[in-house]
């Protein structure tokens, strides 16, 4: 009964039984319930592959690096509850359900009684089978990359489920690389267009993490507890070798290595009050060390950077929920959050220190938020969502100087939601939003294979916006869909690059700016066109974006905007769900600009494209085949570099590096025992 009641919009399917695709009668407006007939005929081996292929819903996996737990863990529910860990993502966490764990997945529009939509306005939740079962599990996947390098990952999972109790336990070894293992060519030319350098450059890294989770469910204290932990080690070197082809200069070489463990526990407890209400709270607790070393030798020319540091985040969120009538209902709650970032650095040249403002730095901050939001429907076809946040914070930064600030910012939002028909579904927002700080840029930071180094800045203030946002959704042909956005964002306090004295700069704020997103996404299945289970996804937004330069004073868009970004992919179901293949592709990323403020950066993707298939012989075994980068997209990074301010110093010299990461193999073998 309890988990009955934790999640309303299930309880309602329940009734209905496993239905297909589409609304039902059951389930409250603007609930589209996906049941197994909707995925009999697919290959798809887990709970994360079935919410991709939901028509219209775009998986959010959530910010795991922002403080907090509201807004931060997702677009998808599992059981009508957000996860109860932020380390573990969201992603991992669905990746490791298996398809046959799944009842249904409940596609919410708009909000829906007893849901927590954490501030969105699409939800998916994903809704177990409580039937007794136990699941071990082998996962190996690997890249193979062109050189002939293997890089391996191993998942050993166990599972078990019986009704609300589970038990959950797996262990994750993996040693890879990552896309910056490339190879590229590096020019530099004068004012004039004179060639100054050319180098060859070899990017080499690696990535070995080792990772252990648990997490079990049990009915406690009249009600529903769900427990999770988990526990990570990386260690990740990295090396760029700069070669000399031409010109006058020197080759050189600059290393890192980078030491992190960081657990996590996270607990989340419901309990329902009658047949209107329920309790629910969440309790988080997080530490971390990471420690980071670089050498440069450039010439003869060496430059070291150093660096230590802890940090920690503790959250406990309780939150109310009551339902007054079939149309009206409430939630309020709260948040209150520690957190803190101790970090040390060091930097050198030529042995000797060379001192950073704000090197070494103590921060923390103290955050409560309250909230309450009000629910009403007067028909089917309209609902009205009414809320507010109010959050109070006191940053504190102990370094140089020690500086202290405190914030208090509301947060309104209201969102209407207009039903016309069945198909069709229109949803207007306003809501005025509070960005978080990011605590790295209150330290000084380096980029080994730029040789560059950025100061810390304890003056940083958030940044506030406002949202216009309209949608509007249109759902045909039983598995199609198309959605069309508009939004309107204006914010005060944008950060950027500064600059600071001494020639530094450092992240800050520099003045009010604005935003316009068009973006559309579209579901088009072939059934209706002759070809049986297939689809074509694809998904396109333009974006403008105005803020004041602080050097120039002029207006220009938002550091590292992308202007236009569009995605396809097509891939149709084959031999009653035992086959599936798929092609993706993306348009790449055109010219972006990051300014700083003794240089310009561009950087350009090349359009890329992919193929895969998954091939499942028996209801045990899933094997998936990628063949990604086939393109071998380049990755072109330009810099303009002054001798000082960009605005008023003359061109040092102009650079380009031009990356290649080449093709690879991607191989995942998926078996439960």
């Amino acid at each position: 009964m309890a988990a009955a009641l934790a999640c309303p919009v299930t309880a309602q399917a329940q009734q209905q039984g496993e239905a297909g695709a589409g609304a039902s009668p059951a389930a409250p407006a603007g609930v589209l319930v996906y049941g197994p007939d909707f995925f009999a005929n697919t290959a798809l081996p887990t709970a994360l592959d079935m919410v991709q292929r939901l028509p219209g819903f775009t998986l959010d996996i959530g910010n795991s690096d922002a403080r907090g737990i509201a807004g931060n863990t997702g677009n998808v529910l599992i059981d009508g509850k957000p996860p109860a860990s932020k380390t573990d993502g969201l992603g991992e966490i669905l990746r490791r359900i298996s398809a046959s764990s799944v009842a249904r997945i409940e596609l919410i529009r708009g909000g829906a009684p007893g849901i927590d939509m954490q501030g969105r306005a699409v939800i998916a939740n994903v809704v177990l089978k409580r039937t007794a079962s136990t699941e071990k599990l082998i996962n190996f996947q690997s890249y193979v990359y062109r050189d002939g390098y293997v890089g391996p990952d191993l998942t050993l999972q166990y599972t078990r489920r019986d009704g609300d109790r589970r038990d959950e336990l797996s262990v994750e070894l993996l040693s890879d690389r990552t896309s910056y293992t490339s190879q590229g060519i590096r020019t530099r030319t004068d004012a004039a267009g004179a060639l100054l350098q050319k180098h060859r450059l070899d990017l080499w890294d690696r990535d070995r993490t080792a990772i252990v989770r648990g997490s079990l469910q049990r009915a406690a204290g009249g009600g529903l507890l769900t427990v999770n932990t988990r526990f990570d080690y990386f260690d990740y070197p990295t090396a760029q070798t700069v070669t000399l082809l031409e010109g006058a200069g020197s080759s050189g070489r600059a290393t890192d290595l980078t030491h992190q463990w960081k657990g996590e526990l996270g607990a989340n407890w419901t309990k329902s009050l009658g047949e209107k209400g329920e309790v629910e709270l969440i309790a988080l607790q997080r530490l971390g060390h990471i420690g980071y070393d670089s050498t440069t030798n450039a010439g003869g020319f060496v430059s070291t950077f150093g660096q230590q540091s802890r940090n920690g985040e503790s959250v406990l969120r309780p939150i109310l929920r009551w339902k007054s009538s079939k149309t009206l209902s409430f939630e309020g709650g709260g948040e209150i959050a520690y957190n803190f970032l101790d970090n040390r650095t060091a930097y050198a040249e030529q042995g000797i220190a060379v001192p950073l403002p704000d090197q070494k730095v103590f921060v923390s901050e103290l955050r409560g938020e309250l909230y309450g939001l009000v629910r009403w429907a007067p028909s089917a076809r309209v609902t009205l969502e009414a809320g507010l946040r109010t959050e109070v914070s006191r940053i504190a930064a102990d370094a140089d100087t020690r500086r202290a600030r405190s914030f208090f910012y509301p947060k309104p939002r209201v969102q209407l939601t207009l039903r016309p028909n069945k198909r069709d579904q229109v949803r207007l927002r306003i809501e005025q939003s509070v960005s978080q700080l990011d605590f790295n840029d209150f330290v000084a930071a380096t980029e080994i294979n730029l040789g560059t180094v950025r100061a810390g800045n304890g003056d940083l203030v958030p940044e506030q916006t406002l949202t216009l946002e309209g949608v509007f959704e249109h759902r045909f042909w039983d598995k199609g869909a198309l959605e069309l956005s508009a939004k309107h964002e204006a914010t005060r306090h944008v950060i950027d690059y500064i600059p600071l004295d001494g020639g530094y700069d450092a992240i800050g704020n520099i003045g009010t700016g604005t935003r316009d997103t068009l973006g559309g996404t579209l579901t088009l299945p072939f059934d209706k066109l002759g070809i049986k289970n297939a689809r074509l996804r694809g998904n396109a937004s333009v974006v403008r974006s105005h803020v004041t330069d602080p050097l120039t004073g002029e207006r220009r868009r938002y550091a590292s905007e992308q202007p236009f970004t569009c995605s396809g992919s097509f891939s149709q179901d084959l031999f009653g769900g035992r086959f599936t293949y798929g092609i993706y592709g993306s348009c790449g990323q055109p010219s972006t600009r990051l300014y700083r403020i003794g240089e310009y950066r561009t950087t350009e993707v090349a359009p890329s494209l992919e193929v895969y298939t998954i091939w499942k012989p028996s209801k045990r075994l899933a094997i998936r085949v990628d063949a990604g980068n086939i393109l071998n997209s380049a990755r072109i990074y330009d810099r303009d570099l002054y001798t000082g301010e960009r605005n008023a110093s003359p061109l040092l010299y102009r650079e380009r590096r031009t990356q290649r990461r080449g093709q690879y193999m991607y191989v995942q073998i998926r078996r439960t025992l």
